[in-house]
């Protein structure tokens, strides 16, 4: 069986590679980021907690659109990935020190 000589390096730094990478980053990190967001919005605005939830999830879209325009404005997708889930992660961390 012979396997075709690809140039890994090429085509890992191809331009459709980097499109689905930095899709990927807004469609899964962008979830996580607006997810997160929400989770911690419902908790520290200061209203009854079914209003809350409410405003927390109107304004998550905001931040899961803010967060693919973010994947397909930085250089590289490999600082969209990064930005994008360092942000959620420390949401989460406030999450679990507010609750």
């Amino acid at each position: 069986m012979v396997l075709p000589n690809l140039n890994w390096r090429a085509f890992i730094r191809s331009q459709a590679i980097n499109i689905m990478s930095r899709s990927f980053a807004a469609i899964f990190a962008g979830y996580l980021v607006a997810a997160t967001a929400c989770g911690l919005l419902a908790l520290i605005i200061p209203l009854p907690a079914a209003q809350s939830a409410l405003t927390a999830m109107m304004l998550s879209f905001s931040f899961y659109a803010t967060a693919a325009i973010w994947a397909f404005s930085v250089r590289t997708s490999w600082q969209a990935w990064r930005d994008l889930l360092v942000i959620g992660a420390t949401f989460y961390i406030i999450i679990l020190w507010v609750n």
